[in-house]
């Protein structure tokens, strides 16, 4: 059972969906496992940053915590209730825990509604406040990331981008939530406007105790945030660790190749051929084994026939890594990251 001291915990959650493909005989109906097996718990105030390649699943497991989709299979526990075993109209309360910022502020925002609306909306589901004091707690939101009050009148196409991110975090802390998924909240945003909004996403999170699930594809943006890390390919979580345990001693080699992909200003001739090459295999038909073995240098016949499950390779870190070769996989790579 997930420890009730968790905000979030999984067990084995996955994720398919239902899609079509056109082959010579003509569409044929075929799954897609989005996610897949995944099990990971997160502690009161800690960030948990989750990277991988894009299409690997990150979003979609971050919807399923969000309670934006439902798994195929496996359990969600939100603050120690079974989420799986709510009836409809329990899931609604369950809601107001868990909030959601999105990659791209602008598509996230209705046009059509002033910032008031757009942030007093959730409060109308919710609570039976009157408008005065809905309006009220809206414009504290607005000044609490950083914007005046008086903009409430104003619409989403009057603000910059990382104003509008501001927008939508601040939508996100209406209903006073604990656990906020944020799904590569800088990514579509100028990078001189990315630390303003780093800082205030750890300023906020102090102030409102929060709990995140930090989805990027940035590490350098990982390691700033992140208290630790789950790396994910193909659906799965292939390693997670505490931040610096995992990017001074990674132990899957799909970890390894992405360290190695940092750009760095000064050229590291140590990384030459260590970059990963080649694309995902698709999730329509998976590779038998380890999904990682047609890229991976180190794969042997086990990797090809076993799919790894994730296990400890230092307690101390919290460190865990599914490969098959994981407590050789550092002599192997010549001690890189």
């Amino acid at each position: 059972m997930p420890d009730l001291d968790y905000v979030v915990s999984t067990r084995n959650l996955s994720k398919r969906f239902d899609t079509r493909i056109a082959t010579e005989k003509g569409w044929e109906k075929r799954t897609v496992a989005a996610v897949s097996d995944v099990s990971l718990d997160i502690a009161p105030g800690e960030t948990l940053g989750l990277v991988g390649e894009s299409g690997c699943g990150k979003t979609t497991l971050g919807r399923m915590l969000s309670l934006f989709y439902e798994p195929s299979d496996g359990s969600i526990t939100l603050k120690g209730v079974d989420v799986g075993k709510l009836k409809p109209r329990e899931i609604k309360p369950m809601r107001q825990q868990v909030q959601m910022i999105f990659q791209d502020p602008m598509s996230s925002l209705n046009p059509r509604h002033t910032i008031e609306s757009i942030l007093t909306e959730p409060m109308k589901i919710f609570s039976r406040d009157p408008a005065s004091v809905r309006r009220k707690k809206a414009g504290d939101l607005l000044e609490s990331v950083g914007l005046p009050a008086n903009s409430l009148s104003k619409y989403p196409h009057e603000f910059s981008g990382g104003q509008r991110q501001r927008i939508t975090i601040a939508r996100a802390l209406v209903l006073n939530p604990g656990f906020i998924v944020a799904d590569e909240p800088v990514s579509a945003l100028d990078v001189s406007v990315q630390s303003q909004i780093l800082n205030l996403l750890q300023d906020i999170k102090q102030e409102f105790h929060l709990t995140y699930l930090f989805i990027s594809h940035d590490l350098a943006v990982v390691h700033h945030l992140a208290d630790r890390v789950a790396v994910m390919y193909l659906g799965r979580i292939v390693e997670i660790a505490d931040r610096d345990a995992l990017f001074t001693d990674a132990r899957h080699p799909y970890t390894q190749s992405l360290l190695s992909s940092v750009p760095t200003i000064v050229p590291n001739k140590s990384k030459i051929g260590r970059v990963l090459q080649g694309d995902p295999p698709s999730p329509i038909s998976p590779p038998a084994g380890c999904p990682f073995h047609p890229r991976c240098p180190h794969a042997v016949d086990a990797c090809r026939e076993k799919v790894p499950t994730l296990e400890t390779v230092d307690a101390k870190y919290r460190h865990e890594a599914a490969c098959h070769r994981k407590d050789e996989i550092k002599r192997l790579s010549g001690d890189s990251t």
